[in-house]
């Protein structure tokens, strides 16, 4: 197989990746309210598919899950979002930790 071959290969393997992280990340929005536990599967199903292909989840699928317990969060079921000072800070309910994401401020 040549080089250029491999990373064709490589592209669409990361391609496939994100498409499944994707629809992971709405089935685990749409059954969040009545099954909690299956998308918090669908939440460890995100972060494996990430880790075997060696990629980063998206920022938009990242913000919605906890770094310290890996819960889905949904903004005033199980989270807490706030901003202050420059940051958006995200407190999971269920760990009690809290996440800052900085956003720009417009002056």
């Amino acid at each position: 197989m040549s080089r250029i071959a491999r990373k064709q290969q490589k592209n669409l393997i990361q391609v496939i990746a994100t498409q499944r992280m994707w629809r992971l990340f709405e089935l685990a929005k749409s059954e969040h309210a009545e099954h909690p536990d299956r998308s918090e599967r669908y939440v460890q199903l995100i972060r494996n598919i990430s880790m075997r292909n060696r990629m980063s989840v998206p920022r938009e699928i990242k913000s919605r899950i906890c770094k310290h317990c890996y819960t889905f969060l949904v903004p005033g079921k199980n989270a807490r979002y706030r901003l202050k000072e420059g940051y958006i800070v995200i407190s999971c309910q269920r760990c009690g930790k809290e996440m800052r994401y900085p956003y720009k401020k417009h002056t």
